[in-house]
């Protein structure tokens, strides 16, 4: 059975809680020089797991689907969709 619309609601709102905890970390590391100096590569991966989770609870959310998936400003997460249609 497929998630009905509340529950990819549900889904979509935890994804957003997780980007928004994920990205109040890497912010709260960014605060400390000698971090950023050390782990900057590390800190970029971490905004941008935060981006994808954005995109995807965009993408569970979103009316039209295949409009949303043109919008969407990851080229990651448009690919993972490409190569399902392929």
């Amino acid at each position: 059975m497929l998630p009905d619309r509340g529950q990819l609601e549900v889904i979509a709102a935890e994804l957003m809680a997780l980007a928004i905890d994920i990205e109040a970390i890497g912010a709260d590391l960014c605060a400390n020089p000698a971090v950023v100096s050390a782990h900057g590569a590390s800190l970029q991966s971490i905004d941008f797991i935060g981006q994808r989770q954005r995109a995807l609870a965009e993408l569970l959310l979103a009316e039209k689907f295949d409009q949303a998936l043109d919008d969407c400003r990851l080229d990651r997460i448009v690919e993972l969709f490409a190569e399902r249609v392929d």
